[in-house]
């Protein structure tokens, strides 16, 4: 018998001795039983509060924990690819070189390295409907063997590498002259960290001459990347990376769709005066290639800028130059046999690309082909499904 049972009883036994009359006892009885009820209930009460409130500090704990591991994943990952990089590479600025693409470069030295290709190749007009690329490395100490052929800076992938914090390698620079402001006036008024082969005069060799394919000597230009640390060491120029001027794309967990709307292949015209590129989605690896560059370069991310593009010809040169304005724009993202609409801005320092409602985008884990081309002078998109 429960010892509350028995204290009723007991107190009912008391009650009846001193003369209490039965109503009374009912009474008592009954509102005894009901204080217990209620006494009962709102332990009830206290102990689910009490559950509730120690589930929600254990979900709370575990979002912590969760979002601190994924900060940790983070920051120990490659933050131009979203993949695995070594721990000495972390928090270290990017590097950025200047190469060739005309038909007697291709195919360029290191760019479809088995292990070391670049992070992402950006690719846009420089003069006379001719394209450039500019490779752009998390690590500059897991790079190709060699980089080439190496080529001039212009004033568009200066200040392109500039939203990456990069320091920019370069063979030799555009000039100014009458209203075309050049490559060297840029890297002057910018403060920008470069190593230009027509001015180093260190100590390592950096740059050289590869002299295997039956071309012109402007098409052999190469750096030695081994070297490249030392060299930059011996500038003094600083290697943490400055987060405040530095793009660090979000990366998704998982391969994802970008869109509903299909894309196994796709051309890209940078300008009307420029060359095409055809890019075709593989099923097998999940990667858009092309051979475009004369060796089978494959990409998990194609992104598209549209930009306000102007050719300006300087006194005494026989070609135009083309400025990109790098401003903001619209443009597409294809990756994992989809293609979405963006826009994409340059603020504050860094590249920030969102989706049509506003929203970062988050770029699925791999390297990244960016197609800079001309909004105004017949650049084009063609998607095919």
């Amino acid at each position: 018998m429960k010892k509350k049972t028995i204290k009723i009883i007991g107190i009912a036994v008391l009650l009846a001795m001193l003369g209490i009359s039965s109503f009374v006892l009912t009474d008592f009885i009954q509102k005894e039983r009901i204080r217990r009820q209620e006494e009962e209930a709102a332990l009830r009460v206290k102990e689910e509060a009490e559950r509730i409130a120690a589930e929600k500090e254990a979900a709370r704990l575990a979002a912590e924990e969760a979002k601190r591991k994924a900060e940790e994943d983070r920051r120990t990952r490659n933050p131009l690819s979203g993949l695995a990089m070594k721990e000495t590479a972390i928090g270290k600025r990017p590097v950025a070189f200047m190469v060739e693409n005309t038909p007697p470069a291709r195919p360029q030295w290191g760019m479809d390295d088995k292990n070391y290709s670049p992070d992402i190749i950006l690719e846009a007009e420089v003069e006379g409907g001719i394209s450039r690329t500019m490779w752009l490395f998390a690590d500059m100490t897991s790079l190709p063997e060699l980089i080439g052929p190496m080529r001039s800076a212009r004033p568009p992938y200066v200040r392109f590498s500039e939203l990456f914090d990069a320091i920019y390698v370069h063979w030799g620079q555009s000039d100014s002259a009458g209203t075309y402001i050049g490559a060297s006036d840029v890297i002057a008024r910018d403060g920008v960290d470069n190593i230009n082969q027509l001015q180093y005069r260190g100590q390592v060799e950096l740059f050289g001459r590869n002299r295997e394919r039956d071309v012109a000597i402007e098409h052999t230009g190469v750096v030695y990347t081994k070297n490249l640390p030392k060299a930059i060491e011996e500038y003094g120029y600083r290697t943490e990376r400055n987060n405040d001027h530095f793009t660090a794309f979000e990366f998704t967990d998982e391969p994802l769709t970008v869109s509903d709307t299909p894309c196994n292949d796709l051309t890209i015209t940078i300008s009307s005066r420029s060359w095409v590129k055809h890019w075709t989605y593989s099923k097998t690896d999940q990667l858009y290639h092309t051979t475009d560059f004369e060796n089978d370069l494959s990409r998990k991310n194609i992104i598209i800028l549209y930009d306000q593009t102007e050719y300006i010809t300087k006194p005494g040169a026989y070609f135009s130059y083309c400025n990109y304005r790098l401003e903001n724009g619209t443009g597409m993202l294809a990756s994992q046999g989809t293609i979405m609409d963006i826009t994409w801005s340059a603020e504050k320092g860094k590249l920030v690309i969102k989706d049509p409602d506003g929203k970062i985008i988050a770029l699925n884990r791999g390297k990244t082909y960016i197609a800079w081309i001309s909004e105004n002078l017949g650049g084009d998109v063609v998607i095919n499904s």
